[in-house]
């Protein structure tokens, strides 16, 4: 039994979510005026009211989510799944972190969007796509897929999977709230994560039954 199971829809999946991302990328590059509204229009919805707390709260979550910190959060998660006998996955955990990160700033080189203006120092670089956000996304979906099926109970596997995704939204929030990403920065983030993780799982079918006579990789669940 495996942790993934064989999803023929997959490549159904990773084509529409390729095809969007294109799509959106083409639009951004282009600088296409709708695009720029439907950024401007979500912009100020969010940033509307700006009381302290509503600004403490995301720059908390912000700071959670930072790159730097996910990488210690998946090294964390790799460490107990290690522990645990599920080395095969825990390598799968680093190994898709590390190829995302390396994919996304191959995007934002290519795409090279300007951040929006009046954006904090702090956060340099290019915009599209959010680091924040396609970080989060991986890790949080890592814990969807590994840690979830573990939970014997059915409210409890629910109400965790209810929590990842509010809380990936409040990620894509507060990037845009703190006006260091437009919106659909993050909407990118998201496709891109997701089209990135089609391809880690399809990996993981493949390799993870080969790897697994490893002597170091003898007794790991897959």
């Amino acid at each position: 039994m495996m942790l993934f199971n064989r999803d023929w829809d997959r490549p159904w999946k990773f084509g529409l979510a390729t095809i969007l991302f294109l799509i959106l990328a083409v639009y951004i590059k282009a600088q296409n005026a709708y695009l720029a509204f439907l950024d401007s229009s979500i912009v100020d919805v969010v940033q509307k009211e700006q009381p302290d707390w509503k600004t403490l709260m995301y720059r908390s979550i912000t700071s959670l989510m930072e790159p730097k910190f996910l990488i210690i959060w998946t090294v964390v998660l790799a460490f107990f799944l290690w522990g645990f006998k599920f080395k095969i996955p825990a390598l799968w955990c680093l190994a898709t972190l590390i190829g995302g990160d390396v994919l996304a700033f191959l995007v934002k080189n290519v795409m090279q969007r300007d951040r929006p203006s009046g954006h904090l120092a702090v956060d340099d670089g290019y915009s599209f796509p959010s680091g924040h956000v396609f970080g989060t996304f991986l890790l949080m979906a890592m814990i969807w897929l590994i840690l979830i099926p573990m939970i014997s109970s059915a409210w409890r596997a629910w109400l965790l999977r209810i929590v990842i995704i509010l809380w990936v939204a409040l990620v894509m929030i507060s990037r845009v709230y703190l006006n260091a990403h437009f919106p659909t920065d993050t909407f990118g983030s998201v496709l891109l994560a997701y089209l990135w993780l089609q391809v880690s799982e399809g990996l993981y079918l493949r390799w993870a039954p080969k790897i697994k006579h490893w002597r170091l990789l003898q007794k790991s669940e897959i």
